[in-house]
């Protein structure tokens, strides 16, 4: 349990206090992944990519959890920050029923249109099954987390940050462990490759989503569930959370919609081998660079965790400087820890992406793979030093209840700068892999200054909720 001290103590403080339990579950979270695709770089490039496909799709889903989380940290905090603590858990209540909802949706959809949705990266034939399997056997377990990142949110709202982590940390590590059971095999279990790293989320997801919600239920957090199905939701209640996170799902969906048009970009993109075999050796760089980019992802986590609560509880006291001040340090923090991320992708990232990829086939291939790895890490490791920006301001927007700066910088930068440099970079000035990481690139940059543009007019500091 975290309890923020907003009068005594430095707002330095407090930001250490919300952003490293953020960034530890993170890497934690992150850790499950990086070795779920080491092991998975064992199988070869097609499952590779595959769970890459199967990843977008399920990274575009969590966008959709926007609908209901912006608008909680925002209530919450705000009523927290009043002194108001029985309408912060009321409306933490309501918010984990519009999150039931929601994880229910997504689960059904998710499975029936699974085929569908993997056909629109236009993968090889031996990538095409693997990745819808891994989908709809992952599905049941996305669904859980859904309901995990919406009471993660209550927790987040009234500054803890702490007891979503420990209950993360957990099923990421029972992750990893049932990754080595079922994708390989081992103890008696099958084998079952890709299809054995879908189900293994999936146990795991359960198990922790049942965790956290004992810990809510036993008031582990600041807050807890008592008074849970007295507090009932009203559509009043949904437009509500509508109102502040259908502007931030706009911005979480943009990114992994227009990630399906880079990877069918990419994929169109194909070598042809000299017996006629078709290999997505640029879908197979961007799919690694993703992977060695989760080394990284603890960074974000813990930039969009701290302002949020901080600008949130310090608007509820009335100290809209105070809120500001929050959101331009976390940015100073933001600013060097990203430094030396990204002088880390300059120097090691060929040898960060060569762990993804260690069932090579043909050393010739492996070569070009890890080359186009390492400049997509180098292009993104410096549109990062902009883009930083984003995460920490939008997640100021986001405490504040202002979600549609962040919005309209996502939009502009994925499909105004993104989309149209890629397409003219791959098909008029056809400079292959590069096509996609100058694109990435300049999109960072735009939306970066954008978002931070318009977090200095301070309009955000009279949002109401």
């Amino acid at each position: 349990m975290t309890k923020l001290d907003l009068e005594k103590r430095s707002v330095f403080y407090n930001i250490w206090q919300l952003a490293w339990p953020a960034a530890l579950a993170a890497i934690l979270g992150n850790l499950a992944n990086i070795v779920d695709r080491i092991f998975i770089g064992g199988l070869g490039l097609a499952s590779i990519n595959a769970v890459s496909f199967a990843g977008n799709i399920i990274w575009m889903s969590f966008a959709v959890t926007e609908l209901v989380t912006a608008g909680t940290v925002a209530m919450v905090s705000r009523h927290w920050g009043a002194g108001k603590f029985e309408l912060a858990e009321a409306d933490g209540h309501r918010a984990l029923k519009f999150g039931m909802m929601i994880a229910l949706g997504l689960t059904v959809l998710v499975v029936v249109m699974a085929p569908w949705i993997i056909s629109l990266f236009d993968p090889t034939a031996a990538e095409y099954p693997l990745a819808v399997d891994y989908l709809r056997i992952f599905a049941p377990g996305f669904g859980f987390i859904v309901v995990a990142i919406t009471i993660h949110s209550v927790f987040s709202g009234s500054g803890d940050t702490r007891t979503g982590m420990w209950a993360f940390a957990g099923f990421n590590l029972l992750n990893i462990f049932l990754d080595w059971l079922l994708i390989f095999g081992n103890w008696g279990f099958p084998a079952m490759g890709v299809r054995g790293a879908a189900l293994a989320s999936t146990i795991s997801s359960i198990l922790g989503t049942l965790l956290i919600i004992f810990a809510y239920r036993r008031k582990w957090s600041n807050v807890s569930l008592k008074g849970f199905f007295r507090n009932k939701l009203h559509l009043e209640d949904i437009k509500r959370f509508l109102r502040i996170g259908l502007p931030a799902f706009g911005h979480g969906i943009t990114r992994p919609l227009t990630g399906i048009v880079m990877f069918r970009i990419a994929s169109s993109l194909k070598t042809t081998l000299p017996d006629g075999t078709e290999v997505n050796l640029v879908v197979g760089a961007f799919a690694i660079g993703m992977s060695v980019l989760a080394f990284g992802q603890f960074l974000g986590a813990g930039l969009m965790a701290a302002p949020a609560p901080l600008v949130g509880q310090f608007l509820g006291r009335s100290q809209p400087q105070r809120a500001k001040e929050a959101a331009h340090k976390v940015t100073l923090v933001g600013l060097g820890v990203q430094a030396l991320m990204t002088l880390t992708f300059i120097l090691f990232g060929r040898q960060l992406a060569m762990i993804f990829l260690h069932n090579p086939g043909s050393a010739e291939l492996t070569n070009r793979v890890l080359d186009m790895a390492h400049r997509y890490l180098i292009f993104i490791g410096l549109g990062a030093m902009v883009n930083v920006m984003s995460w920490t301001y939008g997640g100021a927007f986001r405490g504040a209840g202002d979600t549609k700066p962040p919005m309209w910088g996502a939009l502009l930068a994925n499909w105004l700068i993104k989309i149209p440099t890629a397409l003219l970079c791959a098909y008029v000035f056809h400079l292959n892999d590069l096509s996609v990481w100058l694109a990435v690139f300049f999109s960072q940059l735009f939306e970066g200054a954008y978002v931070a543009l318009q977090f200095r007019r301070d309009k955000w500091m009279e949002a109401k909720i």
